[in-house]
């Protein structure tokens, strides 16, 4: 298995690995499969382009990939304009002059959950080692609960900071809790994790 930057030509693998998850479920069970909702080719070659992108592929090709936005990007999107909207546990006006990324996606196929670890893992410390302090995520709880990320996101010494509803078109309405992982704790819950072994022999270095 490879972990990588994303190029243009990753794409349609994108698009080809998110068809692969969709949302089936309007009756509040739990899935722990994960699912990706509106983002077309377009979006993506945006976050491509724009933002941090990793894809993990093998001898088949891409299995997964992972998208951070960074501060820049988080600042001009829907997801901070509707930041007042949400229902906090934090502060959110502290961090409107801190540098802030937001973890846009991470989406796998079956199989490959010792990748998603690493690329996770990769992705944030690309992020963070470029200057980034904080980093903000959202799982979807209602009408489904995801839990995909949710158990990577407590390791990595993520806590939940907020909820937001929100609306999907076909989907419809969305309730989201908000997580919040500091640069600090990370490496800290990275350093004592019983997988620091597989975290730093997987290690690689993307920040310029």
């Amino acid at each position: 298995m490879k972990i990588r930057k994303a190029t243009p030509n990753d794409v349609k693998e994108f698009i080809n690995v998110k068809n692969q998850l969709p949302f089936k479920y309007t009756d509040g069970r739990t899935t722990s499969g994960g699912f990706l909702l509106g983002t077309d080719e377009v979006t993506y070659l945006k976050y491509i382009t724009n933002d941090y992108c990793l894809v993990a592929e093998n001898q088949d090709g891409i299995v997964g990939f992972g998208i951070m936005l960074k501060d820049e990007s988080v600042k001009k999107s829907d997801v901070w304009t509707r930041r007042h909207q949400a229902t906090w546990q934090i502060d959110i006006t502290k961090y409107e002059t801190k540098q802030i990324c937001y973890f846009e996606q991470l989406a796998f196929l079956k199989g490959h959950s010792r990748t998603v670890m690493s690329l996770a893992y990769n992705l944030a410390c690309w992020a963070f080692e470029e200057g980034h302090s904080h980093l903000f995520t959202t799982t979807v709880k209602y009408p489904i609960t995801n839990l995909a990320a949710v158990p990577y996101i407590l390791k990595a010494s993520g806590k939940k900071v907020g909820n937001i509803d929100e609306v999907y078109p076909i989907i419809g309405q969305i309730n989201s809790d908000i997580y919040k992982i500091d640069t600090v704790e990370f490496y800290a819950a990275a350093k004592t994790s019983k997988l620091r072994p597989f975290l730093d022999k997987h290690y690689i270095r993307f920040s310029s």
